[in-house]
């Protein structure tokens, strides 16, 4: 599960004080009201008011729909009489900063994906802008970092021990069977060390951001992108935008 995910369920453990979630004991957490309410509430206190953890405001907006329509489903199948998360939208007001990053556009996705011609090229795309990767972790990616043996209602993740906010998952929700390409690509080397981007000169294990920066640059001129977008040069970042936008 990803990030969000990870945060979704953390505040859901200190709301209920419950793990499982789907357990009919979740029944008897809701009475008397006013105690879901309050635990509700002092889960977004502990969100919003820790320094150290800082999380963006994107995030936490993004947390609170989650847990509200979490909670719009309890009631809905009668679960749960009340919803504890009904009001936090006017008690947390979270303000958004206007991004400075444009984003690519589906159809500019798409030009990239027709122009590929190489598992490495179409998993470089996939990697961006389907899986919302940075630049830097798409050329460090390795193998053992897919996570596919999960449960039935979860979907395969790669796992990252250092991330912006830490140790974090992203989701792979699709896109395996190009990685599965690349790995068949790379399988017959016996000296592949499992990054599937490894380094040709060989003085490191795996290629630079700039090598996934140049890389894209390239294919984003053969597929006849525009110079520029919004007064940005087509690059990896814009991908992620791409991604982190249509993700939420």
């Amino acid at each position: 599960m990803d990030f969000a995910k990870q945060l979704f369920k953390r505040v859901l453990q200190i709301t209920l004080g419950f793990d499982n979630l789907f357990a009919k004991e979740i029944r008897d957490l809701f009475a008397p009201s006013y105690e879901a309410v309050d635990a509700c509430y002092a889960a977004f206190d502990w969100l919003n008011e820790d320094a150290d953890r800082a999380y963006s405001a994107q995030t936490l907006q993004r947390v609170r729909r989650i847990v509200d329509a979490w909670y719009q489903h309890l009631v809905g199948r009668r679960v749960a009489a009340m919803n504890p998360a009904s009001g936090l939208y006017n008690e947390f007001k979270w303000e958004l900063e206007e991004s400075s990053t444009p984003a690519l556009s589906a159809a500019h996705i798409r030009k990239l994906m027709q122009m590929t011609t190489t598992p490495r090229e179409q998993l470089l795309v996939v990697a961006l802008a389907g899986w919302g990767l940075r630049a830097s972790e798409v050329a460090a990616l390795h193998v053992s970092q897919f996570n596919r043996d999960v449960a039935d209602d979860d979907v395969p993740y790669i796992a990252f021990e250092n991330r912006k906010n830490g140790p974090g998952e992203v989701s792979v929700l699709f896109g395996l069977d190009i990685l599965d390409a690349r790995i068949d690509e790379l399988a017959s080397d016996e000296t592949w060390t499992g990054y599937v981007f490894p380094s040709p000169q060989g003085e490191t294990p795996h290629v630079t951001r700039d090598t996934i920066r140049n890389w894209f640059q390239t294919l984003a001129a053969e597929a006849d992108l525009p110079e520029h977008i919004d007064g940005e040069r087509p690059s990896p970042q814009l991908c992620r935008r791409f991604w982190y936008d249509t993700y939420t």
